[in-house]
């Protein structure tokens, strides 16, 4: 997919390429069709929401949300002023799995599982706690 030269010049500001590393970058027709779906990805943002907590050491509880872009950015100015890295990693995969639902052309607040848990095993298993969410998708529009 073709993108205009003022998105491409803002995308090689914001990446801090040079002339010959936005070459590359361009070249693979991947790069191209993501930035060409950036307007799309705006469109929506990823909700996290603790359903339910155990000995977490970041005290997270039921009910705390946090939130993504639809492009994948942890919006760090909405939820709680920490978040644990353990709860992140799970949810990464999810968030990609919505790139990818946008860029398909399919409905990205469609999942038939949605269910994650942070990656501490709890006290039972050898760690200390563990938090289980539900990741959903919002058309912020």
């Amino acid at each position: 997919m073709d993108i205009d030269s003022d998105m491409l010049e803002t995308f090689q500001h914001m990446l801090g390429y040079s002339d010959e590393e936005l070459a590359k970058w361009k070249a693979d027709p991947r790069n191209t069709r993501v930035a060409s779906l950036m307007p799309e990805f705006a469109k929506y943002r990823v909700v996290v929401e603790v359903l339910k907590s155990h000995g977490c050491v970041m005290n997270h509880k039921a009910g705390d949300k946090f939130y993504f872009t639809g492009s994948g950015a942890l919006l760090c100015n909405e939820g709680p002023s920490h978040i644990c890295a353990g709860a992140l990693a799970p949810v990464m995969t999810f968030a990609l799995r919505v790139l990818d639902k946008i860029g398909a052309g399919l409905d990205p607040t469609k999942y038939s599982f949605n269910r994650v848990r942070c990656v501490d095993v709890g006290l039972e298993n050898g760690g200390w706690g563990e938090i289980l969410m539900e990741v959903r998708v919002e058309k912020t529009d």
